[in-house]
């Protein structure tokens, strides 16, 4: 026989689940005294006075939180129900009620791990009390059960996020959950990135196989929020035996599903709440590590496409800068013999078909120098130059292609004295390739000046400090601090946003499509300026708004008396 008493409105209306108790006692007077009473101070009672219902009750899915069982009774003594009480959950609380206190029976009661013995008869206070008393004692043990798993979580967390393979760190879950909650297997569901794509199943132990049904429950799981029980459906199978009760749990990473967690087994300690709660902290710190290991997969992939279309680069300035210098040296020869040769139109014609083969020729030697620089055979020759010199030697140069779009290139010399021992050849690519740019990206009638100043260290931390970073800037914190020769180059062009100018010192990198643009060119000149300025232990940078023109700066290191680089 049993009975269920509801606890009274008074702890109803607390708004606080009240704690549950099982009276279990032969004497109905005694079942039915101690159940009404504990009920009427707001605890939800159950009772029963055979062994067999209160067994029921203990393995049903009402969670249990205390257990006042008479010592004797007939079929299980209730020493022996207090025992496989704490088997199933190792901190209920137990009290012990009988009418002969004997010294061997404490001695029993506390080797099985009760919580306290009640001397029959007693009084309703004293009921109380020791109720009271045993499950203070049970919550001060679930606090101790709880804090050693969130250590365990917490030693669980580090070791699972530090590690980046994916695969790796899927068994590394698996294994980690079922030393939490103990299991007869194991499986994680890892999402694909499309949905077209099958999920990835990692089971253990390995002879362990998800059947479709479980596969259905993980995948369910994904849209709740918590921990998901299932019972009574096959949901995994270890050789021919197959597993009807699970726990699925969403893994995620900020508000987003990348997988699920099944635990199978026929014990029932894997849906006992505690397990639920610690399946549920371990798969918060597992979803986070899988996402990360994810995005680091995607990151390597990233790098690897990089460094082979970094590659193909390279392997296509070797070939192509090999295969077109000789049929362009036999075409500029017969093209320069023509022209010489010819009159009028002819003449006209052939200079035209010689400037063009000049414009590729010049793309050549930089697909050239660039190739040297990636194989460093680049390498410097540096006399004493006068800076000054060298600028006005470029814009001689260069002034008849500033002509045609009837610009004008200024000259604004701060210091006509500075001379540094540079290589003349690599100094005249940098200025030219950065004053043929300005002239390119400025329009009609447009002013183009370039610079020469003497800056103090300080100048140029905070210039290449304001700047957006790239391959030159970054080395600024490895040099020593010294004087900088600063050239600078400025134009009235469109500008350049900040993501251009990420990119502008790329190789190959054009601000237009190579289909589109109104401008000649590779997008190779201002890479070679890059390059060329960490092989002088220099830096360049540039400094532009759309619709502001853009500055680009070239700057060498210089001992205090000018005599070079540092």
């Amino acid at each position: 026989m049993s009975q269920e008493l509801s606890p009274t409105p008074q702890s109803a209306s607390a708004g606080i689940s009240p704690a549950s108790i099982l009276v279990v006692d032969d004497d109905q007077t005694t079942c039915t005294f101690c159940a009404r009473a504990l009920s009427q101070v707001g605890y939800a009672v159950s009772s029963a006075t055979e062994v067999d219902r209160a067994l029921d009750i203990l393995r049903g899915p009402q969670s249990i939180d205390l257990l006042l069982a008479d010592i004797q009774m007939p079929g299980l003594s209730g020493l022996e129900l207090a025992q496989i009480a704490r088997e199933g959950d190792p901190a209920i609380a137990i009290i012990i009620m009988t009418g002969h206190a004997t010294l061997d029976a404490i001695h029993q009661t506390a080797r099985r791990g009760v919580a306290d013995f009640l001397t029959k008869p007693f009084e309703l206070d004293e009921l109380r009390l020791a109720v009271d008393e045993a499950l203070h004692k049970r919550q001060l043990l679930q606090e101790r059960v709880r804090l050693r798993a969130l250590e365990k979580i917490l030693l669980s967390s580090e070791a699972i996020n530090t590690i980046l393979d994916l695969d790796q760190l899927c068994r590394v879950i698996i294994e980690r959950a079922c030393d939490h909650v103990p299991c007869d297997a194991a499986f994680l569901v890892l999402l694909a990135e499309t949905v077209d794509q099958p999920a990835q199943v990692i089971a253990m132990p390995d002879g362990a196989v998800i059947l479709p049904s479980g596969h259905a429950a993980a995948l369910d799981a994904l849209g709740t929020s918590g921990p998901l029980t299932q019972t009574g459906v096959p949901l995994g199978r270890i050789g021919d035996h197959e597993i009807t009760t699970g726990v699925m749990v969403p893994l995620r990473a900020q508000g987003q599903a990348v997988g699920a967690l099944l635990l199978c087994s026929e014990h029932s300690d894997l849906l006992a709440p505690s397990s639920q709660d610690t399946l549920a902290l371990l798969a918060n710190q597992a979803g986070t590590a899988l996402r990360n290991a994810q995005l680091y997969g995607e990151l390597q992939g990233a790098y690897h496409s990089l460094r082979e279309l970094d590659r193909l680069k390279s392997e296509f300035l070797a070939i192509a800068s090999h295969e077109l210098r000789s049929p362009l040296s036999i075409v500029l020869g017969y093209t320069k013999m023509v022209r010489d040769r010819g009159e009028g139109e002819q003449r006209e014609f052939a200079q035209r078909a010689l400037d063009s083969a000049e414009q590729i020729k010049a793309i050549v030697d930089t697909m050239v120098r660039l190739r040297h620089y990636d194989l460093n055979q680049l390498t410097l020759s540096p006399e004493l130059w006068p800076i000054a010199d060298l600028i006005r030697q470029s814009v001689e140069r260069l002034t008849p292609t500033a002509d045609q779009k009837n610009q004008q290139i200024e000259i604004v010399l701060s210091d006509d004295s500075l001379t540094l021992p540079v290589d003349r050849e690599k100094m005249l690519l940098v200025l030219g390739n950065l004053i043929d740019n300005a002239i390119k990206f400025s329009p009609q009638h447009a002013v183009i000046r370039v610079g020469l100043t003497r800056w103090h260290h300080e100048h140029i931390l905070a210039a290449a400090g304001a700047a957006v970073p790239n391959s030159t800037i970054r080395r600024l914190s490895t040099l020593a601090e010294t004087n900088w020769a600063v050239i600078r180059v400025s134009d009235p062009g469109e500008g350049l946003s900040r993501e251009q100018q990420l990119r502008i010192f790329e190789r190959f990198y054009q601000v237009a499509g190579s289909l589109t643009r109104d401008q000649g060119g590779a997008g190779l000149g201002l890479s070679l300026v890059a390059d060329l300025a960490i092989l002088q232990g220099g830096l360049v940078w540039v400094e532009s708004m759309v619709g502001k023109g853009s500055i680009f700066s070239f700057a060498l290191p210089y001992l205090s008396g000018g005599a070079g680089p540092e």
